[in-house]
């Protein structure tokens, strides 16, 4: 959807479209938590050359170091090492 048409929506739409791009949010979020346990538990960041999963996800994903430091402390790789 084109940010253009957003005046469009009513205000019911609007809510219920925020609604759901935030879950959609929470989701997508909680499936990539869980893939870079398994990218992290496969070695697969070292094979590909960093020395750390943080340095991946920054120079390869390209993810914020706020992205990372949000990863919450129940993560299988907590506590988040900070290696470059």
């Amino acid at each position: 959807m084109s940010t253009a048409a957003l005046s469009h929506l009513s205000d019911r739409d609007l809510l219920a479209e925020v609604s759901r791009l935030a879950t959609g949010q929470r989701d997508a979020t909680v499936s990539l938590i869980a893939h870079l346990a398994e990218l992290h538990a496969r070695r697969l960041h070292q094979r590909a050359g960093f020395s750390s999963l943080y340095t991946y996800c920054l120079e390869e994903l390209h993810l914020s170091e706020s992205s990372w430091d949000a990863i919450p402390p129940c993560s299988p790789f907590w506590p988040p090492v900070r290696s470059t």
